[in-house]
């Protein structure tokens, strides 16, 4: 499958400042910003000549910006640094997100690459040669994708006929997950994290039945619940509820058949999910009320799920909470054993 990694290797995802990033970009930016994740994608999509000339396991994730004063008002970037294989020289990938085709992508690319070089030479005056650069833009949107990948593809026919090696040159890599299947997902070499990612980012969005791509995944989705120190699952899941359709009786029963440590795993996420709308509630409000009524809401709800049947005394008691008493129970409905042991 091409789902399908330097010197210094940096993978950046770049945004609008002052914009929020939708939910596939900032999915996908939290997931692959992980070392190991970026790792196996890069695996998966590059080329394999190219894929195992890069130190890939030597990732490291980097803070900072590669672009000027002016570009960092509108970019954010995720970077990383590693080597070649057996060779010190300085190669810098960029990742680049997709959800839409862009017939400029090619020229945008060109314009992050010289960035990246300009602000290399700033940081690197003694340096006589420029690291080389290889984008990578990976597209998730529903329609084909049908916009160059080639900066030569955009020149006029007649002028590039004539002008051909004088003018710039410059390609990136494109790996389409419209086209990708879940056989094609399951065969790459790729992270659990990383793999149910690209699945959700392929799948999910206005998907009715979510329960049957997971299956798909079942062996990728316990192997997040196990690992959930990670927040891989959360992230993952949350957005995977957040772009489908799909009700939440048929998740709810998909977690339930795969074990007590699933079913907890998707209560956590969907408490998360809850205490995130009541926020977001009381934001649109211009008062804590909504807030505190969303958390309230989400935190019975669940308890009843987990514990049972709440006592009118109960009940009472979480209605009329403060802020800080709803929090400080939320942070014990995972761990505890009843619901008076949440509530004490």
């Amino acid at each position: 499958m091409s789902v399908g990694g330097g010197g210094e290797f940096y993978g950046a995802r770049m945004v609008n400042r002052g914009e929020r990033p939708g939910p596939h970009d900032a999915m996908f930016r939290k997931v692959v910003g992980v070392p190991a994740n970026a790792a196996s994608v890069l695996a998966a999509v590059l080329p394999p000549e190219v894929a195992t000339g890069l130190d890939l396991e030597g990732l490291r994730l980097e803070s900072g910006s590669f672009v000027d004063e002016e570009m960092r008002q509108r970019h954010t970037d995720l970077l990383f640094s590693t080597r070649l294989n057996k060779n010190p020289a300085h190669v810098l990938v960029l990742v680049e997100h997709q959800s839409r085709p862009d017939r400029w992508m090619a020229s945008r690319v060109l314009e992050y690459v010289t960035r990246i070089w300009d602000q290399h030479r700033a940081q690197h005056p003694g340096e006589r040669t420029l690291p080389a650069v290889l984008p990578v833009v990976v597209y998730q949107g529903r329609r084909r994708w049908n916009a160059p990948t080639a900066l030569e593809d955009l020149y006029e026919p007649d002028t590039e006929q004539l002008l051909g090696e004088f003018l710039p040159r410059h390609r990136f890599v494109l790996q389409n997950l419209t086209g990708v299947d879940a056989e094609n997902l399951l065969a790459a070499p790729l992270t659990p994290a990383a793999r149910l990612a690209l699945a959700m980012l392929r799948f999910a969005p206005r998907q009715e039945h979510l329960a049957h791509v997971l299956e798909e995944f079942t062996t990728d989705v316990v192997e997040l619940v196990r690992t959930r120190a990670d927040r891989m699952f959360t992230i993952i899941m949350e957005y995977a509820y957040q772009v489908s359709d799909t009700e939440p009786e048929e998740l709810q029963a998909f977690f339930h058949r795969l074990g007590p440590d699933a079913q907890e795993a998707y209560m956590s996420t969907t408490l998360e999910r809850g205490v995130a709308q009541g926020v977001a509630k009381g934001r649109a409000e211009g008062v804590a009320k909504g807030r505190v009524e969303g958390v309230a809401e989400t935190l019975a709800r669940l308890l009843v799920k987990r514990f049972g049947p709440l006592t009118p005394e109960q009940t009472t008691k979480i209605e009329s909470a403060t802020t800080d008493q709803l929090d400080a129970w939320v942070d014990r409905v995972i761990d505890a054993t009843s619901i008076d042991d949440v509530l004490r």
